[in-house]
Formats: C-alpha cells, structure tokens, sequence
C-alpha cells in the first residue's frame, strides 16, 4: 500500500541553450543537492517540454538565441542568463551563480518575477527583483579577484582547541577539556558527539586563542555512560564549526599554496554550518585535484571563503593531500603571498604569464574543465 502521508517532491524540467561547460556542472551540482524542487535538466533531443530554459546570453548572438529559443518553447519560462543585462526585456539571472540565492531567483523566475525592462536605463536596477540585485559585497569580491599579490596568514593547529578536539575524536576515551581549571566540553568519540558545557559565545572567544596549554580529563566510565544522553553535538557538525572560528580567513597548516589537494568525500552541507561558496568549490575539487594558488586564479570567488574551506574540509577529513610539503620547508612561512591576474573582460577567464615549468609542479594530470583550462595556460607560454 503506498504511503500518501509522505510528501511528493515536484519535478521542474530544465533546458541549458548554450551554456558552457563550466556552469553546466555546476548547475547540475546544485541541482543533485537541492531537496525542496527535483530541478531535472533535459536535453533538445528529449521529448520532454521544460517549465525553465535557461539561455547564454553572454555569446555574441545572445539576444537573437533568447529570441529563437523563446519562439521553439513558447510555454516555457526562458531566461536571460549572463554577466550583463540584457538590451532586450526578458527574465533575467546574472552571472556568477550564487547558490545561496539560486533556488530563490528560479522560483521568482517562474513565478513571473524577474523581469529585466529594457526601457530602463542601464543603471536602474528597478526591473531586477531583489535577489538577483548586485549585493555590496559582490564588488569587493571581484576587487578582491582581481588584484595581484594578496598576503594570507597561515594557522597551526598545536595548542588551539580545534586541533585538541580533532586529537581527542581519534582516540578512545570519552574526555573532557577545560580551560582555566574549568570545563568547556566533553569530547564521546565513540557515539561521535560532544556535549557542550558553555555557551556558543564563549567557545568562539575560545577559537581565537592560538597558544593556549589546555587541561583534559578522562571522564569516568560510569559518568560517561549517563552523560551520552545529554550529547546531541555530532562530533563532525562540531569540528567543521570549531574550523571556521578558528580558521579567522587564515589558511591551516600543513596546506601550503603549492600543496595539491583533493576532495575525498563531499561533506553533507545541508547539515553542517553555512559556508559561502562551499557547493562551488566542493564540485571543483571533487573532480580534479589542484593546488590553492591555482584554484584561486581558476575560480571567482574571495580567497577567504577558499582558505576557510580548506580549513574546514581539512579539519573533517574530507581534504586529501596529494602532494605534501616537508613539515620543515612550510614551517617558517608564517605567510603566503598569492597572485591572480584577471582578464578585465569577464572574471571568469583566466589569463595569467605562469610557466610551464610552474604548471606542472601544481597540477598533475588534469582532467575535465581543469584539463581544459590547464592547456589554454600551457598554449599561452609556448
């Protein structure tokens, strides 16, 4: 007998026209992750009629193939999807993808909202609803991309209850921490939770201290056996908050800007706490291994939200190293300095004057987009 108490999730068919390949996967990501709609994306061959078809306006043709896709798909929402507005009136979602805000600009998108007027002129935002307007901190970050030699502190985990918790879940012993001969936290690594006996405040104010010499304590078994029903913290969903207060925009040690790295394993975002950019990069690293100063000139996105990645998707272990520095060649960097140059034209194509040589040393053999992307910078040195 089928279950009717179990609610129906609603399929929405959705048509790329002209897209590149780069936001193909990572709408397609998104989509994968997205509970509340099953956006299903369709090909032209398939005879399935969309309800959203989304339309590249960024070609040279754009308005004419909004035109021409917006007469085959007469009862489909079709969208202008670009960096600028459109010179045409017609639904519209600017370029970059913020996934934070995606669904809540495709569903105003098919609800009717939306519209760009092309009567307006071109610095009035009024045929924009309020999602897809341009945030304040969205020039800041392309200020932040577009720049040249940026400094970034580095963090070391000896001493800092990030790496004292991280040290704690390996072993076997449920364990207390306290800090000034008072406890702040037991650490259940068998059921894989910890209860918490401070405030959330405190224990962000506690984050921010890098040398401290903490006291444990092993709980006794017959104490511990009481207390686990108090435990509701999973001890992951912990340690990926502790990263982030800790972390302050600071990469974490060992990871330095030449070490590749690799996502293992996708962390579970919809139950861990919110970083920005954390889908984007999740699907990136997933498929190529790469290294922070590359993954910086490939992506648009603020190199805080990259090292507070790293240093949550690290402290989990779902980073994987794939080619370590000695620990005493990254020792004495206390910082690193990147760079990124970024054609004016679109952030999102990456021109740089890097050396073979240096190409190689930080990817090894690409696949996919960053294959691609790999040999564009390859072509430009020879």
């Amino acid at each position: 007998m089928m279950n009717n108490s179990i609610p129906k999730v609603k399929t929405a068919h959705v048509l790329l026209v002209n897209v590149d390949d780069r936001h193909a996967a990572m709408l397609r990501m998104a989509f994968k992750m997205y509970n509340s709609v099953n956006y299903h994306l369709i090909q032209p061959e398939e005879d399935i009629q969309p309800e959203l078809v989304l339309v590249d306006g960024d070609a040279e043709d754009g308005n004419a193939m909004w035109q021409k896709t917006k007469d085959t798909y007469p009862n489909a929402v079709v969208i202008f999807f670009a960096h600028q507005a459109p010179s045409i009136t017609a639904p519209f979602l600017r370029k970059p993808i913020k996934f934070e805000t995606l669904f809540q600009n495709l569903r105003n998108l098919k609800q009717g909202n939306g519209i760009w007027l092309a009567d307006e002129k071109a610095d009035d935002q009024s045929g924009v609803t309020e999602s897809n307007k341009p945030d304040s901190n969205d020039a800041q970050k392309e200020s932040n991309n577009s720049g040249h030699s940026v400094t970034i502190e580095r963090f070391y985990l000896k001493h800092t209850l990030l790496g004292l918790v991280r040290t704690l879940s390996q072993q076997k012993d449920d364990t207390a921490i306290l800090h000034e001969g008072k406890p702040i936290l037991i650490v259940f690594p068998e059921i894989a939770k910890v209860l918490l006996v401070v405030e959330s405040d405190a224990l962000q104010k506690l984050c921010r201290l890098d040398n401290v010499e903490w006291q444990t304590r092993v709980v006794p078994s017959t104490t511990s056996a009481q207390l686990h029903a108090k435990a509701k913290l999973k001890l992951q969903s912990f340690i990926w908050q502790l990263s982030i207060w800790t972390s302050r925009n600071r990469l974490i040690d060992p990871i330095s800007a030449n070490t590749i790295v690799r996502l293992k394993a996708w962390p579970n975002l919809t139950r861990l706490a919110y970083l920005p950019e954390a889908i984007r990069l999740s699907a990136f690293l997933a498929r190529s291994p790469v290294a922070l100063n590359m993954l910086y000139k490939l992506l648009p996105v603020s190199l805080d939200d990259v090292v507070n990645y790293i240093a949550a998707t690290y402290s989990i272990g779902a980073l994987e190293i794939e080619q370590p520095l000695t620990h005493s060649a990254i020792q004495q960097e206390q910082e690193i300095i990147l760079t990124k140059e970024v054609s004016p034209s679109a952030s999102s194509t990456v021109e740089n004057d890097e050396t073979a040589e240096d190409t190689e040393n930080i990817v090894r053999e690409p696949k996919g987009l960053l294959a691609r992307l790999m040999g564009r910078l390859r072509s430009k040195n020879t």
